[in-house]
């Protein structure tokens, strides 16, 4: 996404393969209200801009009397730790099934025996 321009234009749902420049999109979080560009489509842009007032308002509630810019830096650093705990569930969850995918390798190796590993039969 990009927040900068200076002339808003409200974008139409396109598919993400078929849109080659970026539409404009208002959104507001904290309040505040910002033009951002996007290829991702209206849908998209709303549930980033739903997950990010929800956020930041709930990292507004547990900080009663902080700055805006404190706010954003917060929410910030909530969002970078789901991700981040999000990654690191990803990268065990895919070692797991390389663990099996393997494990089941190995048994139909044992089941079908060497005749199974020579394509010319």
């Amino acid at each position: 996404m990009n927040p900068h321009r200076s002339t808003p234009s409200r974008g139409a749902p396109v598919s993400e393969a078929s849109r080659s420049e970026p539409s404009w999109y208002d959104v507001n979080i904290g309040g505040k209200r910002f033009n951002i560009a996007s290829r991702h489509g209206e849908a998209h842009i709303r549930e980033v801009e739903r997950l990010l007032e929800e956020t930041y308002e709930e990292v507004r509630a547990r900080t009663p009397g902080q700055p805006p810019q404190n706010l954003a830096l917060l929410t910030a650093l909530n969002l970078a730790d789901q991700l981040l705990n999000l990654r690191l569930a990803l990268k065990e969850e895919s070692g797991d099934w390389t663990d099996r995918v393997e494990s089941l390798l190995q048994r139909l190796d044992v089941i079908l025996g060497p005749e199974s590993q020579d394509p010319s039969r």
